[in-house]
């Protein structure tokens, strides 16, 4: 079997980690100046300083960082693939080539692949569970990366947030477009392209039409629902996230396999509190 990573903007449950022994890397944060890239934070404190208006930051991985995370298994004669959350959104990537291109001169016996899904939180971590899973049982490395590359485009995430300030402020989106989120109970409805970035469709007067958008999209663009995991993803707002899964089941059906998860440190910092964002089995749009 190979060793198989992911990241921490891939928003990935414990209980999968654990199953399937996936490796994290985690997205360093920076919480007004104290440095959190080596020490960990609950998600209820981090929402907490996030809502308290703390200044937090990410920052990118340099690739002496990524070597520290791979070397010992390579070391170890393992191989290696590890599956990540978009390159389109965050420039931490930048440095993984060089990282990787280090360690195969290092390392030539020993193969190392990365997987760009284009995606984000548990849109990647979908992906990230299904190539962890076909690992475990057995699927060859080669046939691993290809079927990952064939297959990324496979998950969707569409979501809303109470504010693009955060989005703004990450550089995510260009400030003559964060205008459209500014006014009073305009909820922006985003999706992730199947270029990797960011691309907004449109807007909702309110959480109760963003919620009732969010599942026209599940029924518009939904591909065979029932046999896949759906994930309702939550920035610190459960109560919404709840009453969307309740939509879901009641709307389209009661056999939907839905877990309410909250929005990780890496993704949060970026999408504010509030946000609310659904993840299935269906089409990608075309940026």
């Amino acid at each position: 079997m190979s060793i198989i990573f992911s990241d921490s903007g891939c928003d990935i449950s414990e209980d999968i980690i654990n199953k399937y022994n996936i490796k994290i890397i985690k997205i360093p944060i920076c919480i007004d100046d104290e440095d959190y890239s080596k020490q960990d934070i609950s998600l209820e404190e981090f929402y907490k300083k996030l809502r308290a208006g703390a200044d937090i930051k990410t920052s990118s991985i340099n690739p002496n960082i990524y070597m520290e995370y791979f070397e010992p298994y390579l070391k170890e004669g393992n191989d290696i693939i590890y599956v990540h959350f978009s390159s389109g959104v965050s420039g931490t990537f930048n440095f993984l080539k060089d990282a990787i291109n280090t360690l195969k001169e290092k390392y030539p016996e020993r193969k190392i692949d990365s997987i760009d899904t284009l995606n984000l939180t548990t849109g990647s971590g979908l992906l990230a569970y299904e190539v962890a899973k076909r690992n475990y049982e057995g699927m060859p490395h080669k046939e691993l990366v290809v079927w990952a590359n064939q297959n990324k485009n496979e998950y969707s995430v569409y979501f809303y947030v109470d504010s693009l300030k955060h989005l703004k402020k990450g550089g995510r989106i260009s400030a003559a477009t964060a205008v459209v989120g500014s006014m009073l109970q305009i909820k922006p409805l985003i999706h992730c392209a199947d270029n990797g970035k960011l691309k907004i469709l449109g807007k909702a007067i309110g959480r109760k039409k963003a919620l009732a958008e969010l599942v026209n999209y599940v029924k518009k663009y939904g591909k065979n629902i029932l046999d896949h995991p759906m994930v309702i993803m939550h920035a610190d707002d459960i109560v919404n996230a709840e009453e969307l899964k309740k939509m879901l089941l009641e709307e389209i059906s009661p056999n939907l396999k839905i877990r309410v998860q909250l929005v990780g440190t890496t993704i949060g910092t970026h999408c504010g509190p509030g946000t609310v964002a659904v993840v299935f089995h269906g089409k990608q749009l075309v940026a």
